[in-house]
């Protein structure tokens, strides 16, 4: 009876309209445009399939970071970072190290929203469908403790997210 009820209901195209949209908002990505092709409903823009979610890429890259690991982590750079850096040995050589009195605790999802665009004012660059996280770290130095919160920005590429951390200017160190 209730199988009947849904399916009369579905027939009504306001209410089939409510159903594609409820159901693309719990489904899994298709592979191909087949439910994208349920009608006007269902043609809102969406970020292209990543294989890993915004907040496990960016736990990870830092994960390595703690760990040293920065030839793993190179490859997690967006080519614009990628190509600021100068190279692979620039980029391992010059990235900052947490120094051995000083180690990550803990590191916390605060928010996560996929924008349709963002334009980095610093590099004065503009990305698409870019994933904006604020992300809180705990760290201790010695016998310090402190939390702090950092906005943290994706871009898709390849199928993934890429990082946009670039060298620190010596003008922004000095001023």
């Amino acid at each position: 009876m209730v199988k009947g009820f849904l399916h009369r209901l579905r027939r009504q195209p306001v209410v089939a309209w409510v159903f594609a949209w409820f159901s693309e908002q719990f489904a899994t990505e298709p592979e191909d445009d087949f439910m994208r092709s349920r009608g006007d409903a269902a043609q809102l823009q969406r970020p292209p399939v990543m294989s890993v979610a915004p907040a496990t890429f960016e736990r990870q890259f830092m994960k390595l970071h703690a760990q040293g690991r920065f030839e793993e982590m190179w490859e997690m750079l967006a080519e614009d970072a990628q190509r600021a850096w100068g190279g692979r040995d620039a980029f391992i050589r010059d990235m900052p190290r947490l120094d051995a009195e000083t180690e990550l605790l803990d590191m916390q999802v605060v928010s996560v929203a996929v924008v349709d665009g963002w334009t980095d004012q610093l590099h004065r660059r503009t990305y698409s469908n870019v994933a904006r996280m604020v992300m809180r770290y705990r760290v201790r130095q010695q016998w310090r403790e402190w939390t702090f919160d950092r906005q943290v920005h994706l871009i898709p590429a390849a199928g993934t997210w890429r990082t946009l951390v670039y060298p620190v200017s010596k003008q922004l160190v000095t001023s």
